[in-house]
């Protein structure tokens, strides 16, 4: 949250909120940032408005595995002992974890496909059609949140920011980019260009 562990009861609203405020300040204009990217895709959802429903769970499955490299690497650096090679080590096993975890995109192509053929009405090719994009997309962006979730407290760590503050709020706010970037370019690619998909 990018808080620090001095904030306590005993501080003031103020001090509170001058702790705080830069980071929100900080995550407000990257969220901006995020949106002018899914702002760039308007076309891809206009002529595909289904996928918008599945965006919160590339999403938020993204910031999931991201968080879950952070917490791991964070714990790992409380260890000042560690090596340039075991870090190096670290980065590519989280990277492998979050290809194997993205592997839920195989669950999400058969669980979202039926669905859209079921709840939706529409025929096998188009169904599968957007749940392959949305499981791929979760490949993807997974593997990449695990990467960047691991990378980013290192590189911290090094230049002397503590990675327990200013991780978590950074790590968040990537995956979300990586994601959105991941979906709709792939649905653009994918859907739109290749298939011919619309509707």
């Amino acid at each position: 949250a990018g808080l620090t562990t001095e904030e306590d009861l005993d501080e003031s609203v103020g001090q509170s909120m001058k702790k705080r405020l830069p980071w929100l300040l900080v995550l407000l204009c990257l969220g901006l940032g995020v949106s002018t990217v899914a702002g760039m895709f308007e076309k891809v959802m206009k002529q595909l408005t289904l996928i918008v429903f599945f965006q919160s769970v590339v999403l938020g499955m993204s910031g999931n595995s991201g968080t879950q490299s952070l917490a791991v690497t964070i714990r790992v650096l409380m260890d000042e002992e560690l090596t340039g090679k075991e870090r190096l080590k670290m980065v590519w096993k989280e990277a492998r974890v979050g290809f194997c975890d993205g592997l839920l995109g195989l669950v999400s192509f058969v669980c979202i496909g039926i669905y859209i053929m079921l709840a939706k009405a529409k025929p096998a090719l188009y169904a599968f059609s957007v749940s392959g994009c949305v499981g791929t997309a979760l490949m993807v962006a997974m593997t990449i949140s695990s990467l960047v979730g691991t990378v980013v407290p290192i590189v911290l760590h090094k230049i002397h920011i503590d990675p327990a503050v200013a991780s978590g709020p950074l790590i968040s706010t990537v995956s979300d980019l990586v994601a959105v970037v991941t979906y709709y370019g792939l649905s653009w690619l994918l859907l739109l260009n290749i298939i011919g998909l619309t509707g």
